[in-house]
């Protein structure tokens, strides 16, 4: 799967925020993933049982414990209703966390998976722009829910990443905003 702009929006409006993003599946499941960032340089990249990189560099996802050690990426689709994200960014901020959202759902798992971010939550993302990173999560010591092989390709999915020690409340707080 490619996508030769992630953060269309943005490239449009000369926001630098943007990303190529490429995965590669074999059997369903991801294996190879690659998020490089024209506008720093940066290349994300890795392959199931390999780790995960910048530039070469090993990235590890974050390790704190509480929301309020951190950001936490939040995505907005229009295949998903807008107030369920307003509900789950009060509900990031009641437990002392801030969001942040850039546009490019993409490079916001490259943050997760490096540690800028808490982790990333979308209701609602293509296969094509979430598949390399969550693989990048992974790989990185963080923890993803997983796509439904049979169904991501063409439905897409809710996309749940992070640092493994804060992804049960980040879970939590998204049963709880995405409920309805």
């Amino acid at each position: 799967m490619i996508d030769p702009i992630d953060g269309t929006a943005n490239f449009v409006r000369g926001i630098p925020a943007w990303a190529v993003v490429i995965a590669c599946a074999r059997d369903g499941e991801t294996v190879v993933g690659v998020i490089h960032e024209p506008a720093t340089g940066e290349t994300f990249h890795g392959h199931r049982g390999g780790r995960a990189f910048v530039n070469g560099r090993p990235i590890k996802a974050s390790q704190a414990t509480s929301l309020g050690e951190g950001s936490v990426g939040t995505g907005l689709s229009n295949r998903a209703a807008t107030e369920h994200v307003a509900v789950l960014i009060r509900l990031i901020m009641a437990e002392g966390g801030v969001f942040f959202r850039n546009a490019s759902g993409a490079l916001m798992l490259a943050y997760a998976a490096s540690g800028r971010l808490l982790g990333y939550v979308e209701e609602h993302m293509n296969a094509w722009d979430c598949l390399a990173g969550m693989l990048l999560v992974e790989e990185a010591g963080g923890t993803v829910l997983r796509p439904d092989p049979t169904t991501v390709l063409r439905d897409g999915t809710l996309v749940i990443a992070s640092g493994s020690a804060i992804y049960p409340k980040l879970q939590s707080l998204c049963s709880e905003a995405f409920k309805s």
